[in-house]
C-alpha cells in the first residue's frame, strides 16, 4: 500500500517548479544501519543473510551483503534492534544495535568458521563508530534527553552539552541564539521535529512558546546534532540541523508523568541581592508531564500521546531609578519660568513626577548604587544640585506575574505491509507570557500570545533489499503577538515613552507602550521525498523538498506613540532642549505614522540534491554530494512593498528630484537574490587498520548556506511612504506645547504624504512646512546574496570496545555574503562620510538631503574561523549503569559583523559597523568568539541515579563604545555606535569579575574616567565622551575642558575586550521504587539543583565611556533557558533546587 504519489511525478512537478522560483532543507525522520562482514582471514563475504529485529515494536527486516561483504538497510526507526548475521559454513553472529537519528550507525561484523556450537550470542551493545561518510553529528540519547537535569525542560538546552557547542549566558540585551556551534552564528541552525520545519523564518531560529521555551521534552526519543552534515540531504541552515525525533508506542503499553515544584524556599539568593540587603524575591514555578502509548492492533497499529506545560510566576527584580524631589522641585520652576505655570509643559512633567513617585519604592532608598552618585550624569545648579543634592532616588523592585505555556501531541504508527510502514503526528501549544513588567506601573504591562498548531504524515517504503525511499507531507500555523495589555488605560496614563538611555539617569517610563500590538500569523505547508538505492559499491541519494510559508501581518503600529529621548539631563531639565548649548543639549523623537492594512507575504522554497556514497574499499568510503537550492525573494501579492529604484548610493541625491522618482511602491519583490544556489560535497571515511578495527578517519569540505533572515522583508513593506518614521530634533518635548516635537512629526509626516503623492520634491514640501523633518528610509543593494560558509574537518574517532568512544576533530570554515546592516547610510558630517548635504545639482559625495537615516542592507561581510575538539563518550555497567560524555573545545572565530547581522549574539557589541566605509576595520574576535570550552553530561544509576552538566569558558569578547557621541551625531543621520578612542596604546588586558562588581569594585574592568572630584581621570584608558573628532581619533583633556588637550590616534579595535569566564555545574538525584501490585512501573522522587555550587558569574562590564559606572559589572549571566522560561527577566543566575517526582510504567 502506498500513500504517496509516485517518486517520479514528484520530482517532475518539483522541477517543474523551481525552474521559476527556490529551496528549503530537508532532514531524515529516521536513522541508518550498515557494516561489513568478513571471515576470520578479514576477506569479505557476499551473499551473507542479514536481519534486524525491532524490539519495540517485533518487526523485522532483511538483506543480503553485497560482493564487498557490505550489507545496508535505510531509513530505519531510532531504537534498539537485534542483528543477525548468517552465512553457510560460518556460526551465527548476533549483535544487539541501537540505531541513532541521522547518519547511518557503522557495525562490522567478523564470522567464525561453523564448529559444534553454531551460534553466538552477544550481549553487549556494537561498538558506535561512523564509518560510512564524514558527517559531523552527535547523539543525544533517550537517557540523556530524559534524565540529564534541564532547566524548563528545552529542547534546545538538548543541544548545549554536544561537542564544540558554546551556550549564550549573557542576559543584558535583546540577543539571539541560545548557542554558537563551532563558531557559527547563534541563527544558523535548523531545527526538525520528526522531520517538521521548526524554524520561525524570520529570524532563523526555533518556534517558542510564550515563555520563551521550546516545550516537548516529554516527547523526544532522541535528538541528534548535524555540525557539518556532507551528505546531500542536510541543508537548511550552515551552522547545523538540529534533528529531534518524537516517541512512539510500541508492543507494550508505556507511558509516564512527571511534576516538577520550585518556590522561593528552594531557592538561594542573588549575589547583588545579598551586597545591597535585598531578600529573596518570590517566585513559584510548577511544570508537568505526561505520557502513554502501547498497541492499537498487535504487530500493526501503535499509538502514543503526551502532554506538558508549566504555570509560573516570574520574579524580575529591578533596580529603579526615579528623580528626586529637589530635582522634581527645581525642574517644576524652570518649566514654569519658561513656559507658565498653567502650560502644557507643566501638566505634562507634573504627570511624568506623579507617575514617577507613585512607584512602589523598596526597602532601599538612596541617591545612587554608590554614596558617592548623585545621579546626574554631569547635571548640576547653582543650588547645589548635582554637586552636594542628588538629582535622583533608587530602589529595588520585585514584581511577579502569572505566565504559562502548555503542549499537546498525539501520534499514531502503522506498520502497513511487510515494505511499508508511517507515522502521523499532530500537536498543538498555545500559551501567555509575561512578555513585559513595568517597575514604575503595572498600568504599561505588556504580554507575549503564542499559538502553535502542526501535523505530519511520513511513510516510507522499501524495493526489496537494495533501495527504499522517504516521504513527509506537513503543515503547520505558528501565531504570535507582543502587545500591550491595556492600551487604552496605558495611553491614558501617559500618551508617549520617555527614555534616558543615553543619560543613564532615570528609569523609562511608558513601558512597552511603543510595541502597541505587534503579531504574525505563520502559515507553512511542507514536501519531501528521498530516495536510496544500493548498487555494486555505490549506495546512490536522491532527494527533494517543498516548502511554502505565509505571513498575515496587521498594520505596524511600533513607535506609533513616539519616544522620547533627552541627550542630557539638562535638555530634560529645559523642557526639550536648551537653546544656550543646542548640538549637545537636546531630544530626540522617534515616531512612526503608517496607512497600511494588512500584509500578506509568502517565501517559497525548494531543494534537489543527489549523491553517491562509494565503498572504494571494504575500509574505505568517499562521499560526493551535490545540492541545490533556492530561496524565493519575500512575494507580496498586493504589491506592499515600497524600494529605491535602485541603491541608496547609485539613485540620485539631488533634492530637486520628486520623491516618487526615488522610491518605487506597490512592489511585489523588496529585492532581488541568488537564484540557485550549488552546494558541492565532498568526505571521506577510512579505517586505516581494516573493518576489524574501531578506528576512523573522517573528513570532508563543502559549500553551506544560510537563509537571509526573511524578517528583511519587514523592512521593505514598513518602508516610506507606506510606513514613515521620524526622528525630530530641537524642540519641546511635551506633546501639546505650542511647538514641539510631537507637532513636528505629524506636520512632517503631513506634508510628506500629501507631497509624495503630489510628485513634489523636497523644496516644494518645505514650502508648506518650513520645519519639516525628512523620513527614514530602508534600501537595499543591487543583488542581495545568501551567506555562503565553506566548511572543512577532518576527524579522528577511536572506539573501545562497545562501552567507549573518543575523537579529535579540526573544524575550520570561512564565511563570504554575510549580512551588514548599516543605518548610517545618509550620515554626514563626521569621519568619513561626506560634508554634507547635496545641493541642486549636487556635487558628490554628499548626503541626500530627502532623508534622515537611510538603512542599507548588504551582503558583503566576512568570516573564519578554526577549532579543535575533543571528546569522549562511556558507557558503562559495572556499578549500576550509565554513560558520561565531556567535550573540550579550542577555537578562534573572527568576523566583520556577528549572528547573521540583525541582532547580537551578547551585549557586548554591535551589529552596526562603526564605519560603513571600513568594514574591514571590524574584523575582529566574533561575539561568539571563546578560546577554551568545556561542556559534560553524565547519568549513574545504582539504587540512587545521579546526573548532572558541567560548563566552562572563558570570557566573551566586549567593545567600549562612546554612546553619548552617537547620539549627538543622530543629528548627522549617524545611527551606528563608535568606538571609545583610547588614550594610548592599550593591550586588552586580562579577564575581570568579581572584583569589578558595581557594588564595591575595587578593580574595574577599564579604569575610571573620572576621578572621585570629578576632574578626569589621567589614568583613563579613553579620551572623554565627546571628544572624537572622527574615527579612532580625539582630544585628550586640558586645562580648558575634556577635550581642549593634545590630538590622539588610536584604533581601539572591535571586540577588543574579555568579559568574565563562566562556570556552572547542574546536579540531579532521584530515587527509584517499584510499586507493589505494579511490577511494571516504578515511583521517582528526586531533587534539580541548578548552579549547584551557587557560582556567581558575572557579566559584562558597562562599556559606554560616558556611564558614571564605565568599566563596572551590574548583572550576573545565567543560561538562556530556565525553570522560569527564557529570557522573560526572571533572575535565575543563583542556585535553584526543583522537586521532581515521577511515576514510569
Amino acid at each position: 500500500m502506498r500513500l504517496r504519489p509516485t517518486l517520479l511525478l514528484f520530482l517532475g512537478l518539483l522541477v517543474a517548479i523551481s525552474l521559476a522560483s527556490t529551496l528549503n532543507a530537508q532532514t531524515t525522520t529516521s536513522g541508518g544501519l550498515a557494516g561489513v562482514v568478513t571471515d576470520p582471514t578479514s576477506a569479505v563475504l557476499p551473499d551473507a543473510d542479514v536481519v534486524i529485529l525491532d524490539n519495540a515494536k517485533g518487526t523485522t527486516q532483511s538483506t543480503n551483503t553485497d560482493r564487498d561483504g557490505v550489507y545496508r538497510f535505510f531509513f530505519l526507526a531510532p531504537g534498539r534492534y537485534a542483528l543477525t548475521v548468517t552465512h553457510a559454513g560460518f556460526r551465527e553472529e548476533k549483535r544487539a544495535v541501537y540505531v541513532t537519528l541521522g547518519p547511518p550507525v557503522s557495525v562490522n561484523l567478523t564470522l567464525e568458521i561453523a564448529q559444534a556450537s553454531t551460534t553466538v550470542n552477544v550481549a553487549d551493545e556494537a561498538p558506535l563508530v561512523q564509518a560510512e561518510n564524514g558527517d559531523v553529528s552527535a547523539t543525544m540519547g533517550q537517557k540523556q534527553i530524559s534524565e540529564v537535569p534541564n532547566p524548563g525542560n528545552d529542547l534546545t538546552y538538548v543541544v548545549q552539552t554536544a561537542p564544540g557547542v558554546v551556550m549564550n549566558t549573557d542576559s543584558s540585551n535583546n540577543t539571539l541564539g541560545n548557542f554558537s556551534i563551532l563558531g557559527m552564528p547563534g541563527t544558523s541552525y535548523h531545527y526538525t521535529n520528526d522531520g517538521v520545519d521548526e524554524n520561525e523564518n524570520s529570524e532563523n531560529l526555533s518556534m517558542t512558546g510564550s515563555l520563551g521555551l521550546v516545550l516537548g521534552q516529554n516527547q523526544i526519543q532522541e535528538a541528534t546534532i548535524v555540525s557539518t552534515g556532507y551528505s546531500g540531504q542536510f541543508g537548511g541552515a550552515a551552522g547545523g540541523n538540529i534533528n529531534y525525533l518524537s516517541k512512539s508506542g510500541s508492543r507494550e503499553f508505556h507511558g509516564n508523568a512527571q511534576y516538577y515544584w520550585n518556590g522561593r524556599a528552594l531557592n538561594a539568593n542573588d549575589w547583588f541581592n545579598n551586597a545591597f540587603g535585598y531578600s529573596r524575591p518570590f517566585s513559584i514555578a510548577n511544570q508537568w508531564a505526561g505520557s502513554f502509548g502501547g498497541p492499537i492492533s498487535k504487530g500493526k497499529l501503535f499509538f502514543f500521546f503526551d502532554t506538558e506545560g508549566l504555570r509560573l510566576l516570574i520574579p524580575q527584580i529591578y533596580f529603579v531609578t526615579i528623580p528626586s524631589t529637589e530635582f522634581e522641585a527645581a525642574t517644576i520652576a524652570n518649566i514654569d519660568s519658561k513656559f507658565g505655570p498653567a502650560s502644557a509643559s507643566d501638566a505634562f512633567y507634573r504627570r511624568i513626577f506623579d507617575l514617577y513617585n507613585a512607584a512602589p519604592a523598596g526597602s532601599k532608598v538612596a541617591s545612587g548604587i554608590s554614596p558617592t552618585d548623585l545621579g546626574c550624569a554631569g547635571f548640576s545648579l547653582p543650588n547645589g544640585l548635582g554637586t552636594s543634592i542628588p538629582c535622583s532616588r533608587s530602589f529595588f523592585r520585585t514584581r511577579g506575574r502569572p505566565s504559562k505555556d502548555a503542549l499537546t501531541s498525539g501520534r499514531v504508527d502503522w506498520n502497513l505491509g511487510n515494505n511499508d510502514r508511517a507515522f502521523s503526528r499532530i500537536q498543538g501549544q498555545h500559551g501567555l507570557g509575561a512578555f513585559a513588567s513595568d517597575a514604575i506601573n503595572s498600568v504599561f504591562d505588556a504580554d507575549y500570545d503564542v499559538s502553535l498548531w502542526q501535523g505530519q504524515l511520513v511513510e516510507t517504503h522499501t524495493f526489496g533489499s537494495t533501495a527504499a525511499s522517504q516521504f513527509l507531507v506537513a503543515g503547520s500555523d505558528y501565531d504570535f503577538a507582543w502587545k500591550v495589555k491595556n492600551p487604552s488605560q496605558a495611553l491614558s496614563a501617559f500618551p508617549t515613552v520617555l527614555n534616558f538611555w543615553s543619560t543613564s539617569t532615570f528609569s523609562s517610563l511608558g513601558g512597552a507602550d511603543w510595541i502597541g500590538a505587534y503579531s504574525v500569523d505563520m502559515r507553512r505547508y511542507q514536501l519531501s521525498e528521498d530516495l536510496v538505492k544500493a548498487k555494486g559499491g555505490h549506495k546512490f541519494g536522491f532527494g527533494a523538498s517543498f516548502q511554502r510559508t505565509w505571513w498575515t501581518v496587521p498594520p505596524n503600529t511600533v513607535n506609533a506613540v513616539g519616544q522620547i529621548s533627552p541627550q542630557t539631563l539638562d535638555a530634560f531639565y529645559q523642557g526639550g532642549f536648551d537653546a544656550a548649548n543646542p548640538s549637545v543639549d537636546f531630544t530626540s523623537l522617534t515616531q512612526s505614522f503608517t496607512s497600511q492594512s494588512a500584509v500578506p507575504v509568502a517565501f517559497l522554497n525548494y531543494s534537489l540534491y543527489g549523491q553517491d556514497e562509494w565503498h572504494a574499499r571494504t575500509n574505505l568510503t568517499l562521499s560526493l554530494g551535490l545540492r541545490a537550492e533556492h530561496y524565493s525573494t519575500p512575494v507580496c501579492a498586493t504589491g506592499c512593498f515600497a524600494r529605491t529604484a535602485g541603491p541608496f548610493d547609485s539613485i540620485s541625491h539631488d533634492p530637486a528630484q520628486p520623491y516618487d522618482k526615488a522610491i518605487l511602491l506597490n512592489q511585489k519583490h523588496p529585492f532581488s537574490n541568488d537564484k540557485i544556489l550549488w552546494a558541492p560535497r565532498f568526505s571521506v571515511a577510512w579505517q586505516p587498520f581494516g573493518v576489524s578495527h574501531n578506528s576512523v578517519f573522517r573528513g570532508g569540505v563543502g559549500f553551506f548556506y544560510d537563509p537571509l533572515q526573511d524578517g528583511l522583508a519587514e523592512s521593505f513593506y514598513i518602508n516610506a511612504p507606506i510606513y514613515n518614521v521620524y526622528t525630530i530634533l530641537g524642540n519641546n518635548l511635551t506633546p501639546n506645547e505650542t511647538t514641539s516635537l510631537f507637532k513636528d512629526a505629524s506636520a512632517s509626516n503631513a506634508a510628506f504624504v500629501n507631497g509624495f503623492a503630489a510628485g513634489e520634491t523636497l523644496a516644494q514640501i518645505q514650502s508648506v512646512d518650513p520645519n519639516f523633518s525628512p523620513p527614514a528610509l530602508n534600501t537595499s543593494e543591487a543583488k542581495m546574496h545568501v551567506p555562503q560558509y565553506q566548511k572543512w574537518s577532518l576527524e579522528w574517532q577511536q572506539a573501545f570496545g562497545a562501552k567507549m568512544t573518543t575523537s579529535i576533530g579540526y573544524f575550520g570554515h570561512h564565511g563570504i555574503h554575510e549580512l551588514v546592516v548599516n543605518p548610517s547610510a545618509n550620515a554626514f558630517g563626521f569621519g568619513s562620510f561626506p560634508a554634507g548635504p547635496c545641493s541642486s545639482p549636487p556635487v558628490p559625495p554628499c548626503s541626500d538631503p530627502r532623508f534622515a537615516q537611510v538603512t542599507q542592507y548588504s551582503t558583503n561581510a566576512v568570516s573564519n574561523y578554526h577549532g579543535v575538539v575533543f571528546s569522549l563518550r562511556r558507557q558503562f555497567s559495572g556499578l549500576g549503569n550509565g554513560l558520561i560524555q565531556f567535550n573540550y573545545t579550542y577555537g578562534h572565530a573572527l568576523d566583520e559583523v556577528s549572528n547573521g547581522g540583525l541582532f547580537g549574539f551578547t551585549g557586548g557589541g554591535s551589529v552596526y559597523p562603526q564605519d560603513p566605509n571600513n568594514l574591514r576595520g571590524a574584523y575582529g574576535p566574533a561575539e561568539y568568539d571563546v578560546r577554551h570550552s568545556f561542556n559534560a553530561n553524565y547519568v549513574w544509576v545504582n539504587g540512587w541515579q545521579i546526573s548532572g552538566t558541567i560548563f566552562s569558558r572563558t570570557g566573551f569578547p566586549y567593545t567600549v563604545f562612546d554612546r553619548a557621541m552617537s547620539g549627538n551625531l543622530s543629528q548627522n543621520n549617524y545611527f551606528s555606535s563608535i568606538y571609545a578612542v583610547p588614550a594610548r596604546h592599550i593591550d586588552a588586558g586580562v579577564s575581570c569579575g568579581r572584583n569589578a562588581n558595581i557594588v564595591s569594585a575595587t578593580q574595574p574592568c577599564q579604569p575610571p574616567q573620572f576621578l572621585p572630584d570629578g576632574t578626569p581621570n589621567p589614568g583613563a584608558n579613553f579620551i572623554q565622551a565627546r571628544c572624537e573628532t572622527r574615527f579612532d581619533a580625539g582630544s585628550l583633556p586640558g586645562p580648558s575642558g575634556s577635550c581642549s588637550g593634545p590630538a590622539v590616534s588610536f584604533a581601539q579595535g572591535r571586540n577588543r575586550f574579555r568579559g568574565p569566564a563562566y562556570f556552572n555545574t547542574d546536579f540531579a538525584i532521584m530515587k527509584r521504587t517499584t510499586i507493589p501490585g505494579w511490577e511494571s512501573a516504578t515511583l521517582g522522587i528526586g531533587f534539580q539543583f541548578f548552579n549547584v555550587f551557587n557560582h556567581a558569574n558575572f557579566g559584562f562590564p558597562i562599556n559606554e565611556s560616558s556611564d558614571p559606572y564605565f568599566g563596572q559589572i551590574p548583572y550576573l549571566e545565567q543560561p538562556p533557558t530556565s525553570i522560569l522560561g527564557g529570557n522573560l527577566g526572571g533572575d535565575v543566575s543563583p542556585r535553584m533546587i526543583q522537586l521532581k517526582v515521577q511515576l514510569q510504567f
